[in-house]
């Protein structure tokens, strides 16, 4: 009878430390949204468009994680390249947009630029990276590391190590 009565204790006492121990921990489940659609406009006009399969909210509300998609984006009304991005935090509070990962741009003007981790700040219209970059336009291939547009992909500077190759 003791013996139940210590295991009956025993056992109690295992299930209340389990008990603080998942109260006590830090992991947060955070809300997953499913086929997640964000379009940003300025003054009715279309800045960008981000698509996704995945989406999660940080549990302070501040910053939006997007998982392997596609975003437009736009200048003057005109769509001026599709980027394909591993993931793209939106910061809430400054508004700018983060593409970590390899990126993949296709512009209008035909080109297909490959880069890594973009800053996209849509007030300023400027879209840069301090990263590796590989322009590839009709034969030709342009690489160099970082690089800035103000003008929707129309002009892009690359700041160092340009090499181009026909």
């Amino acid at each position: 009878m003791i013996f139940l009565i210590s295991l009956f204790f025993s056992c109690i006492k295992t299930i209340d430390k389990q008990n603080n121990k998942k109260q006590n921990d830090p992991i947060i489940d955070l809300p997953t949204i499913s086929k997640f659609t964000m379009i940003k406009t300025t003054n009715g006009k279309e800045v960008f468009k981000i698509k996704a399969d995945k989406a999660v909210l940080d549990d302070k509300n501040k910053i939006l994680i997007v998982y392997n998609g596609d975003a437009e984006v736009y200048d003057k009304k005109i769509r001026v390249a599709n980027l394909k991005f591993e993931i793209a935090k939106y910061d809430v509070i400054s508004e700018e947009v983060f593409f970590l990962g390899k990126n993949v741009i296709t512009t209008i003007e035909k080109e297909k630029i490959i880069t890594y981790d973009i800053n996209y700040k849509y007030k300023e219209n400027k879209i840069f990276s301090e990263k590796e970059i590989e322009i590839y336009k009709d034969n030709s291939v342009i690489k160099g590391i970082g690089f800035e547009t103000f003008d929707g992909f129309q002009t892009i500077r690359i700041y160092k190590n340009v090499i181009t190759t026909e």
